[in-house]
């Protein structure tokens, strides 16, 4: 018998278990190995979707976001056209 679960693999499983569901900028930094102003600088830019409490300093990341902006992000190889109608 096949078990159907409620959310299908998408290959971030080890990450959603090494990572708790609200992380801080210095997890999201040592999760994407970015420095930790680099991970400000695309939360304020909007590069980074992250939540920041009025009159605080923190942001606060949401993982399932943060695994959302890599998924949307992901570098494909690109087929150069002309190159192709050059053979």
């Amino acid at each position: 018998m096949v078990r159907i679960t409620d959310e299908l693999s998408d290959g971030w499983d080890g990450v959603r278990k090494a990572y708790p569901p609200l992380l801080s900028t210095a997890q999201v930094a040592k999760m994407l190995d970015l420095n930790v102003r680099t991970v400000l600088a695309m939360a304020n830019d909007g590069r980074l979707p992250a939540s920041r409490l009025a009159d605080s300093r923190k942001y606060h990341f949401l993982l399932e976001d943060v695994i959302k902006t890599l998924q949307a992000n992901r570098v494909t190889e690109q087929v150069d056209q002309a190159a192709l109608d050059a053979e």
